[in-house]
């Protein structure tokens, strides 16, 4: 593979390496003709004391230097731009392949993994590349002309200095294996460790605010003794390739040197004649030791290769090949009999047939992992689906230039991210030709030119970490106009405000409900409180549209809109949402806590206290004893259990109104999943001490409970994915 890297760049710089190649030879010259100027210098000058002859030998020697001089700095420029022209091509090749991914890709590797290509493995083939066409070159066509001239001289010798050349190579194919296996195992660590330094950097509030800061370093320490251990021997290796061929030249040298005296003594060769051979071969022997001590860089770009082409032969998931601009939509965007699956056989969407009009403000709900996000993705095709059509009016979107599809949507999403640039940069990256005027108008129809203004740098503010120096509501409203400074004719909403805290989310839907008049707003969202204020509501259930209208008209249903609104409701947040308050009727609609009168209700309710946890905690852990139930108030968690062999397998994902550990109120037991939340969260928590001396109080709650944990135990008998106490 280095070596057809290395062709095609030839071919694609044939200037280039015509200056690399002529440096070579000149170098090549200046050597070889150094090394046989001493058979003549002591046999045509320094013996028949000739200084013409003297002179001569010298000023060519001189002006041959000069000329190597001047060769080898045009060489070096010429390889210097040649290895840079790599390194550009293959960091571009590999930034556009990834822009081109699904978020498939980006579970398959991981920052981490990714970042290790660009610094570690990228270069390493440009190292290789550059010493192949810099001293590998070089001594290549040395150890030919060197053997050629030294065949000439004397035949013998030379046929024994070929024979053992055979042995500098002897070491590599020792070696070999050793080395190629050592140099995976490093990158594999040096990925973990690159994405452990990754998620410590962006989730350094979290490590600090539970005192994480042990455990991490822990974690961090023992990957790194690991690529220290690794590293050594990697490198020991690496050095024994380097130190036995030379070992094998030093040998061969002894023999080449007493061979030669024999010669000599025996009037075979010229004294000259042998300093001369003797200059030669050490310089053949040296070439012969630069071609070895490029096997290690040839080993690791190959182990390289490998990393890098194991990315790059990943297939896009969506292959832009429309060549027809979309034209503007106007009546609405369908989805027609589509199926979808991000894994083959675990069918997310199933022929759903669906019509959103292009008017209005329209919200997709439904239970996590009913395909609600799915279809968001689906219709700004970051996915195609497996069948069906995704079209806008009559157009398949398939057939469209997707640039043309992008103009004519703004989507905002729950983890919108800010670069590290100026607030005008960020909002305009979205319209980079907009003036002055359009940018305060996006920024006013977002709700925070005002805020801007009130910076000290106003617009040109410098946003850092992601917008690390913003509150949460700055960060979605900005992000909210830069979707909006496109003028987009639909505005996609991806749990927008979810994130955000309670006042937040509040403001920031009013402004998101106040654009709904000028523009189409397709909103996925779990938060019904704001659903409800849509013009129309879509609700997904396994994959399919389960319900369709207002608000009110689904309340009136009674289906699977009225259960999640049910579920969601009975929680009164304080101003700013520091503490919660569960109603007692809330409370009922929990099997356990049936049937007991309001009085019981009311006084368990006050033993709940607020918890909240940022994005990324483990609530519960698995194989801990747990003392707690939870009652999700806000936010998103994921249910998490590590099997027998080590593999994590994700469970659930549990939302707004669920709950979870209700056997924890019962038993001191471990628990067989781990919670880790998806997003920052407010939990209601009743503890086992708190509780317990209700159950003398109340024997049904006890009874109910008891049956509780049998239904769970049959369940995870059955291996069902629930969620133990």
């Amino acid at each position: 593979m280095l070596f057809k890297t290395i062709s095609a760049y030839i071919r694609s710089s044939p200037i280039l390496f015509a200056l690399i190649l002529v440096g070579a030879l000149f170098e090549l010259v200046f050597h070889y003709l150094s090394a046989l100027s001493y058979k003549y210098l002591i046999d045509k000058a320094l013996i028949p004391q000739d200084r013409e002859v003297l002179a001569v030998i010298v000023i060519t020697l001189i002006s041959l230097g000069l000329m190597n001089l001047i060769a080898g700095i045009t060489s070096d420029y010429a390889k210097a731009k040649l290895g840079s022209k790599l390194l550009f091509d293959y960091q571009m090749k590999l930034f556009k392949h990834a822009q081109m991914q699904s978020h498939r890709f980006y579970e398959r590797f991981r920052i981490g993994d990714l970042l290790a290509r660009y610094t570690e493995d990228i270069p390493n083939i440009q190292t290789a590349a550059l010493l192949t066409l810099s001293s590998g070159l070089v001594s290549g066509l040395s150890v030919v002309a060197g053997l050629v001239i030294l065949f000439v001289m004397e035949w013998k010798l030379t046929l024994l200095a070929i024979g053992g050349s055979a042995l500098l190579f002897l070491p590599y194919r020792l070696l070999k294996s050793g080395s190629l296996k050592l140099n995976e195992t490093y990158y594999k660590h040096l990925e973990h460790f690159t994405g452990a330094i990754d998620e410590n950097i962006k989730g350094y509030r979290v490590i600090r605010g539970f005192d994480l800061r042990a455990t991490m370093l822990s974690r961090i320490e023992g990957t790194l003794r690991s690529m220290l251990s690794i590293g050594v021997r990697r490198s020991f290796v690496n050095a024994n390739l380097n130190r036995l061929p030379m070992l094998a030249i030093s040998v061969l040298s002894a023999v080449i040197l007493a061979y030669g005296s024999y010669l000599t003594f025996g009037g075979s060769l010229s004294i000259g004649s042998f300093i001369a051979y003797n200059s030669i071969f050490i310089t053949v022997g040296q070439s012969l030791f630069g071609i070895s001590a490029l096997l290690p860089y040839i080993l690791s770009a190959r182990t390289s290769f490998g990393r890098l082409q194991e990315v790059l032969d990943w297939q896009p998931d969506v292959v832009e090949y429309g060549i027809r601009e979309l034209p503007p939509v106007r009546r609405e965007i369908a989805l027609s009999k589509v199926s979808f699956a991000y894994v083959p056989g675990e069918q997310v969407l199933q022929d759903l047939d669906l019509v959103i009009p292009a008017t209005g403000f329209t919200s997709i709900v439904g239970a996590s992992g009913s395909g609600k996000s799915t279809v968001l993705q689906l219709l700004l095709r970051f996915e195609d689906p497996d069948s069906g059509l995704v079209r806008y009016d009559d157009e398949d979107i398939r057939d469209s230039v997707y640039a043309s599809l992008l103009k004519q949507v703004g989507v905002v999403f729950q983890d919108s991210v800010l670069f590290h640039a100026s607030i005008r940069e960020n909002i305009c990256i979205g319209r980079p030709d907009a003036d002055e005027r359009v940018l305060e108008e996006a920024a006013r129809a977002a709700g925070i030119h005002e805020t801007i203004q009130s910076f000290y740098d106003g617009y040109d503010t410098i946003i850092h970490n992601q917008g690390g120096n913003l509150s949460g509501g700055q960060r979605q409203r900005i992000a909210l106009a830069r979707a909006l400074i496109r003028m987009p004719r639909i505005l996609f909403l991806d749990e927008a405000t979810s994130a955000l805290d309670p006042e937040t989310e509040r403001s920031v839907n009013e402004t998101i409900l106040s654009l709904a008049a000028s523009r189409t707003i397709v909103s996925v969202t779990h938060r019904l409180t704001y659903a409800a204020m849509s013009d129309r509501i879509v609700v997904l259930d396994q994959g399919k549209v389960a319900e369709l209208g207002t608000h009110e008209e689904l309340i009136t249903l009674n289906g699977v809109y009225r259960r999640m609104w049910d579920k969601q409701q009975g929680f009164v947040l304080s101003k700013g949402g520091g503490s919660v308050h569960v109603e007692s009727n809330r409370l009922s609609q929990f099997s356990f806590f049936q049937g007991l009168e309001v009085a019981a209700l009311q006084e368990i309710s006050r033993l709940f206290v607020t918890e909240k946890f940022g994005t990324g905690t483990h609530v519960v852990e698995q194989g801990k004893e747990g003392d707690k139930f939870y009652i999700i108030v806000r936010g998103k968690v994921e249910v998490v259990r590590v099997t027998e062999t080590g593999e994590r397998k994700k469970l659930a994902v549990l939302e707004d109104g669920e709950h979870f550990g209700e056997i924890a109120l019962l038993h001191n037991i471990p628990r067989t999943a781990s919670i880790v939340t998806q997003s920052p969260c407010i939990c209601l928590a009743l503890s086992r001490d708190d509780f317990n001396p209700l159950l003398d109080q109340y024997p049904s709650v006890r009874e109910a409970l008891e049956a509780s944990l049998q239904t769970r135990n049959q369940r995870r008998d059955t291996r069902d994915p629930v969620v133990a106490g």
